[in-house]
């Protein structure tokens, strides 16, 4: 049955009420949701059975769907979206196109030429909507939305009046649309402004920050409640003026402030400060200060935002780590001038035994040769640790410079045999040696290839209680492979990947008898490296004894012949020398060495002896010892400089680090030696200052 169609007036009557009807619905509609809903619930069912409010927000169109007594089709359409609409032949939404349209006669034809696909085509048969209206509503020439309206279940069509209702009704709802979109748009203002405040206090609590805000026109500033816990006053306290802050400050910083808050001020930029502040029971706390200034449209500056935060802790640990700073650095003086007196007190008597060594073999005729090489040998061994002692973080570092040369390895080898001999023979140990018949040549530093295998022996030494020790040395495809193997205590699997590290001991008994620091296999290692070879071990594990190998590159044909030490020739000299040490051992024998060499020598032990006999034994060179009793060798080089222009001065010293070196030469020294000096060196000197006159 179809419904019959209103009269005229009835029409135009019902379509004031719908009028009216929406007016009041609108102008209670504060939430967007709201005007949306109620301008669509307005037409139905008067000129729709459903339809929606599609509403510009932002950047995204919002939905609207109300069906009259339909639940389930208003469920239906609740999840559809708006799509702008790209047909030419008709026009489907007004917010597409920003055009009312009234499609008033709809069929299954008219379905089959707007549906998308199969699956829309089948919603539109569901809805069996047979009449549409789309308007678009504008608000001050804006498009900002569209009502579209369908007449579906009733069984009506859409006419002229219908269509023209349903653009007043669009018109009406525009400016509440839009004030209900301002009022959403300015409550999720107020919301992000909340929770950005949130946030910042959040932070502020988190730094412990206060913030303050200062009117400079009207000199007013304002604190957040931590600034009144930083500062221990109760809220509402602070008098709130520039001075009252100022009364805060600790007085000898409140100048250093004000210079900063003045050089804000007339720059316009930013202020930063750092500051006692005394809290009312007189305790002081650290107080830092960020700030930036805010100028008027005259550019004058009119506000000052800041926080302040407590650094107390800060500044007390900066304090520390000075401290502790100054005291390390006041330690490492220490043991730099520790080490420079210990390698002093060390080369003092090293020196004599050189210089009666040399003596010795110059007078000797020749029964003793061997022994006087043994104990050449190990004095010069030990000098060149001495050496390392005053420069221990070369060794640490790995920069340890090699005295490169040709040499036959297998004597290295014997040497380092018989410094590690009297450990291996006290603890009746079992050793054997097996070395080519031919010598084997390597470029290296025989000295540091020597305590290369006086560290393996050792060690092998230490770690076996009882049965052998055994060394074996074979050259092939020009490597040199030395494999040292014991029967002590062996290597846990654990410790073996960092034998080689820096103080990494095997496990001793509490009484500690083996000794040592855990350096001697690291030096080892590190002075191998450098030679351009590897060291490596093996160990079956606690028990099983260990195998220490050395590899080194070897020169199968020697382009020169091997090093051997050899008494050198000394040079001549006839010169006036004046020897000053306060050590009469020392003095003496090389003052019987200059002798020999054709020097005429004047010995002395005291600073004041030399002063009054300069004058009238006038030496041409004066050799001084720096550490010496009444004065040291620095005054008096510059006293016998004073008494005699044309003298040379050579510093002959146990201080040989090169702040020394440099000491003396600014000192007017002509040379600089460290003791014990070869005496073929001194003369070289002697006779480089008499004949050229050199400095």
């Amino acid at each position: 049955m179809v419904p019959s169609s209103p009269t005229p007036t009835s029409k135009a009557e019902e379509h004031l009420r719908v009028f009216r009807n929406a007016a009041a619905l609108l102008a209670s509609s504060l939430q967007l949701e709201d005007a949306l809903a109620h301008a669509v619930a307005a037409c139905l069912p008067a000129i729709g059975d459903f339809g929606f409010f599609d509403a510009v927000t932002g950047d995204e169109v919002r939905r609207t769907v109300r069906a009259h007594q339909d639940p389930e089709l208003e469920a239906l359409l609740a999840p559809s979206k708006w799509m702008r609409q790209e047909r030419s032949d008709m026009n489907l939404c007004a917010l597409s196109t920003g055009m009312a349209a009234l499609h008033a006669d709809i069929d299954d034809e008219w379905y089959c030429k707007v549906a998308l696909n199969e699956g829309h085509l089948q919603m539109l048969r569901q809805l069996a909507f047979r009449s549409m209206i789309t308007v678009p509503m504008r608000y001050r020439g804006e498009l900002i939305g569209s009502l579209t309206l369908f007449m579906a279940r009733s069984g009506r069509r859409h006419d002229e009046d219908d269509f023209l209702l349903a653009q007043e009704i669009a018109s009406l709802a525009a400016p509440t649309v839009v004030n209900a979109r301002f009022y959403e748009t300015q409550r999720a203002a107020e919301h992000a402004l909340r929770l950005s405040e949130e946030r910042l206090r959040l932070a502020t609590d988190a730094g412990g920050l206060g913030i303050w805000d200062w009117n400079i026109q009207s000199d007013q500033v304002t604190w957040s409640h931590r600034v009144y816990e930083l500062h221990r006053l109760e809220p509402g306290s602070f008098g709130g003026r520039a001075q009252d802050f100022a009364a805060l400050v600790h007085p000898d910083d409140l100048p250093h402030v004000q210079e900063r808050i003045a050089g804000a001020l007339a720059s316009g930029g930013s202020y930063r400060a750092e500051f006692r502040t005394v809290l009312p029971g007189g305790e002081i706390r650290w107080l830092a200060t960020k700030a930036n200034v805010y100028l008027d449209e005259r550019g004058n500056a009119a506000r000052m935002v800041g926080a302040t935060f407590d650094v107390t802790e800060r500044i007390a640990l900066l304090a520390a780590e000075r401290a502790a700073r100054a005291q390390a650095e006041s330690a490492s003086r220490a043991k730099d001038e520790f080490l420079a007196m210990l390698g002093h007190e060390l080369r003092n008597p090293l020196a004599p035994i050189v210089s009666a060594l040399q003596l010795m073999e110059m007078r000797s005729e020749g029964s003793k040769r061997y022994e006087h090489g043994v104990i050449e040998r190990q004095v010069k061994h030990l000098s060149r640790l001495v050496d390392d002692l005053l420069d221990i973080s070369r060794i640490t570092q790995g920069k340890v410079k090699l005295a490169l040369e040709q040499i036959d390895i297998l004597p290295v080898i014997e040497r380092a045999i018989e410094l590690a001999a009297p450990a291996m023979r006290k603890k009746s140990l079992d050793f054997v040696a097996h070395l080519p018949e031919q010598p084997v040549i390597v470029s290296g530093d025989a000295v540091r290839l020597a305590q290369v295998f006086g560290n393996l022996l050792s060690n092998a030494a230490k770690f076996t209680q009882q049965g052998l020790i055994e060394l074996r040395a074979t050259c092939s495809g020009g490597r040199l492979t030395v494999d040292l193997t014991d029967s002590g205590t062996g290597i846990p699997a654990a410790l073996l990947p960092h034998v080689f590290d820096m103080f990494v001991q095997g496990s001793q008994h509490i009484d500690r008898k083996m000794g040592g620091l855990g350096l001697g296999l690291s030096i080892a290692k590190t002075l191998v490296d450098m030679h351009g070879g590897e060291l490596r071990v093996h160990s079956d594990g606690p028990d099983c004894g260990s195998t220490f190998t050395v590899e080194l590159p070897c020169i199968m044909e020697s382009s020169g012949v091997p090093h051997h030490e050899k008494t050198a020739e000394l040079p001549r000299s006839s010169a006036r020398v004046m020897i000053v040490d306060d050590n009469a051992d020392a003095g003496e024998t090389m003052a019987e060495l200059l002798k020999m060499a054709g020097c005429e020598v004047c010995c002395l032990t005291s600073a004041l002896q030399a002063i009054g006999t300069a004058d009238t034994f006038k030496p041409a060179v004066a050799v001084l010892d720096i550490g010496l009793p009444e004065m040291d060798g620095y005054e008096l080089a510059r006293r016998l400089k004073a008494r005699l222009p044309g003298i040379r001065l050579i510093a002959l010293t146990g201080y040989g680090r090169e702040p020394d070196k440099a000491r003396a030469l600014a000192a007017d020294f002509d040379r600089h030696l460290v003791k014990p000096a070869a005496v073929g060196d001194l003369l070289s000197a002697i006779r480089e200052l008499t004949l050229t006159g050199a400095v």
